[in-house]
């Protein structure tokens, strides 16, 4: 029978506390120290554990940590590629906060909250069983994550900042959603917002000096460009006209804001050569499905990592936070239920907008989607969505196990 070591290990930005655990159930650890958490409080970690591995003959070494974020990262990384403990089997487990959380309580609804007590939590957590998947180091998809999540934080920024830039724009020239420009970020857009000051001097310029305006800044991609600049007009001469003592204070902030736009549109633009790049190098055929371009495919693919590590498409859902809580008791059953509030935020992004592509691109899931939008439940257009990214999520999880091709009418 193996003699198994079980360390749990409680990371900070500082220090790691560390608790060893055995198979029999003592009163005090086996071993309880805190190193630093860098470099050499690593090393001298690996020179304390490998002391208890020729000390007590154990054949299995069974390190427990967190998911911290950052800080977590380098810990499992080194534990499960770059330390060596002299013992023939070690594996390494990052588990979700709330599943160690849900454990203290389950053992104890008191449970002080301390570095030391997470610790030995951790390591009883790793001597019950029922563990999840090992870590494994995938250095290539988790360099892609870096790129695909600097990419959601900036688009999230774009977001926020266009938003405020809306509303200036609105007591500026209010009537501008309903001229000619559908992007209302595009370059010609933004600088329209720019260049004039006010929604009475675009009603009052010349129509050939608004046409050759807009074919300069849109560098001649408009069709009817004459079109385009009456249609401008029109939205300018309907719009409220704002007092000048606030219209100065409007275009200076609207102008800082345009300069971040335009920074941010820049390096979104910069990541996704980037993520393209990367992920050429990585073989996969997600981006074979229609409506799953290379952007999708790296953002879904750099936080599923193995696929191995999850039984089947419901525990990979389930990750996703693209499951629905259950409300039944006796013979009542909840005729509406919420999505769960855990999961992986960045993948449910990922999966959702590429649901909400596919089933642009796919007939098998435009089907889908029109079906679910037309049953008569609340949030219609939310819920059909977010069932069609659950659908997504079954081909996505065969897709990476199969490595094979979609074929569109082939079915999921």
């Amino acid at each position: 029978m193996p003699s198994p070591l079980f360390v749990g290990i409680d990371v900070s930005s500082q220090d790691n506390v560390v608790c060893c655990l055995t198979l029999q159930e003592e009163k005090r650890p086996l071993c309880r120290f805190s190193v630093a958490n860098n470099r050499p409080g690593i090393l001298e970690f690996q020179d304390r554990i490998v002391s208890l591995v020729h000390k007590h003959g154990f054949d299995q070494v069974l390190f427990g940590l967190e998911h911290t974020g950052c800080y977590s990262t380098h810990v499992a990384m080194y534990l499960q590629h770059h330390l060596s403990f002299d013992c023939p089997e070690t594996k390494v487990y990052v588990f979700n906060p709330s599943l160690i959380r849900d454990f203290k309580k389950s053992h104890y609804l008191d449970a002080p909250k301390n570095d030391r007590v997470d610790a030995w939590f951790i390591a009883s957590k790793l001597r019950s069983g029922h563990l999840p998947h090992p870590f494994t180091l995938n250095e290539p998809l988790l360099a892609l994550q870096r790129l695909t999540r600097a990419r959601l934080h900036l688009v999230r920024e774009l977001t926020r900042n266009s938003n405020i830039l809306m509303t200036n724009l609105y007591l500026k020239f209010s009537d501008y959603t309903v001229g000619p420009f559908s992007n209302k970020l595009s370059a010609t857009s933004l600088a329209v917002m720019e260049e004039f000051d006010s929604a009475e001097e675009i009603a009052n310029i010349s129509l050939d000096q608004l046409v050759e305006f807009l074919v300069e800044r849109g560098k001649n991609r408009f069709d009817d460009p004459a079109q385009v600049a009456k249609a401008l007009q029109k939205a300018a001469r309907s719009s409220y006209r704002l007092p000048q003592s606030m219209a100065d204070s409007v275009n200076l902030a609207m102008a800082s804001l345009i300069r971040v736009i335009r920074t941010l549109q820049e390096q979104i633009k910069s990541l996704n050569k980037a993520i393209e790049d990367h992920l050429a190098t990585i073989p996969q055929t997600l981006d074979t499905v229609p409506g799953i371009g290379p952007i999708f495919a790296a953002g879904i693919l750099a936080e599923i990592g193995d696929i191995n590590q999850f039984k089947n498409h419901r525990q990979l859902a389930k990750f996703a936070g693209l499951a629905w809580t259950e409300h039944q008791s006796g013979n009542f059953t909840a005729a509406q239920s919420r999505l769960i509030l855990s999961g992986n935020r960045y993948l449910r992004y990922y999966l959702m907008e590429a649901a909400n592509s596919v089933r642009v691109h796919d007939p098998v899931f435009a089907r889908y989607y029109a079906q679910k939008l037309a049953e008569p439940k609340t949030f219609a257009t939310k819920r059909a969505l977010a069932l069609t990214a659950r659908k997504l999520v079954r081909l996505v999880d065969s897709l990476l196990r199969t490595n094979r091709i979609y074929k569109p009418e082939g079915g999921v």
